[in-house]
């Protein structure tokens, strides 16, 4: 398996400040930052933070929690750090947010083909079958690479069905729980959780759903990997140019993201919402991460040297699990939680 270097993109230039999303706390036209106490006890842990109540999504202030109680992973499709970070005319609203809050501008994807980078933020590997690392070399369905790695739904897995569900993805347009083919806007490749042997037939068709109409809801459990639809994500859509699929894709998250950002969940202060891109186009392999947590820097820029692998790492770590999957637990693998920048740690 060959893992991509990642080449250091410069600083976020001039950013457009509109469209911020619904901040946590009192009125945005407010300067005054007041701490509020909060607890929150779940079935995994209890955790105390000190909440920062400020006119923004992201304050860089107060104590995040130990463990986290939510953490939601966003996966856009097919575009570099360059076309995002500082294209202000196609994707305004994204911007705002990474000005907002922080953004990496040192992360690589892993593989030319999305699913094996879908599977590598899921597993730790970007491919594994016959209890052997096997490299995903094409987008084909789950009869042709089936995985038999451990995934991060498998491991949060409470053994209790009738209980809230520990992990959930929650794909945009999918026909039915766990559909198991492409349908209409709905990309499978793009879902990695029917992939998974050891959780097919049992996890998936109870935790891979289709988008709630209450965007909220995709907070509900404590992982959240949630995938916009092919027309929502920036993928290739035939007769759109590439600007008009950023557009998309910043449009729908301009809809999308005050839902959760104002959501009871993030405004408890427990919960972490990171935005990514599977991979960039094929000869720049640096994707952006953009992290939104009441915590994280304002205007925070890191340029730690950051793959998929990290950010599969820092998610298990936020939310306090063990093992570290695959190569996340790789010796001296860099994790996003460690980041002072994002302030997840």
């Amino acid at each position: 398996m060959q893992r991509r270097s990642a080449a250091f993109i410069g600083v976020l230039g001039i950013v457009v400040a509109a469209c911020v999303p619904p901040p946590p706390g009192p009125s945005p036209t407010t300067t005054t930052t007041v701490a509020a106490s909060s607890t929150t006890t779940s079935a995994n842990t209890t955790t105390t933070s000190t909440v920062p109540q400020q006119g923004a999504p992201c304050a860089g202030t107060g104590s995040p929690p130990a463990t986290w109680d939510h953490v939601a992973l966003i996966i856009f499709e097919n575009k570099p750090l360059k076309k995002i970070i500082g294209n202000t005319a196609d994707a305004p609203y994204l911007n705002s947010l990474a000005k907002a809050c922080s953004y990496a501008t040192n992360l690589s994807s892993l593989e030319t083909v999305s699913l094996a980078n879908y599977v590598a933020l899921t597993s730790g590997y970007t491919g594994h079958d016959g209890g052997k690392e096997v490299l995903i070399t094409s987008n084909s369905p789950p009869s042709v690479w089936p995985q038999d790695s451990t995934s991060i739904f498998e491991l949060m897995d409470t053994g209790n069905p009738a209980t809230s569900a520990s992990a959930v993805e929650w794909a945009e347009s999918m026909p039915s729980n766990c559909f198991l083919q492409g349908s209409g806007d709905f990309v499978e490749n793009h879902a990695p959780f029917r992939y998974y042997t050891a959780t097919q037939a049992t996890l998936c068709p109870s935790y891979s759903r289709p988008f709630s109409t209450t965007p909220a809801d995709q907070l509900s459990a404590r992982f959240n990997l949630i995938i916009p639809n092919k027309v929502h994500d920036m993928h290739l859509v035939p007769g759109t140019t590439i600007s008009q699929r950023i557009q998309n894709g910043d449009n729908w998250a301009k809809t999308y993201l005050p839902a959760l950002i104002g959501s009871p969940q993030y405004q408890a202060g427990h919960t972490a919402i990171l935005i990514t891109w599977d991979e960039g186009n094929g000869s720049d392999f640096t994707v952006p991460l953009i992290v939104i947590t009441p915590y994280t820097t304002v205007g925070g820029v890191s340029s730690t040297v950051y793959d998929h692998y990290s950010t599969l790492k820092g998610i298990e770590q936020m939310l306090g699990l063990t093992p570290l999957l695959g190569h996340a637990a790789d010796a001296g693998k860099n994790s996003i939680r460690d980041d002072l920048t994002f302030r997840v740690s």
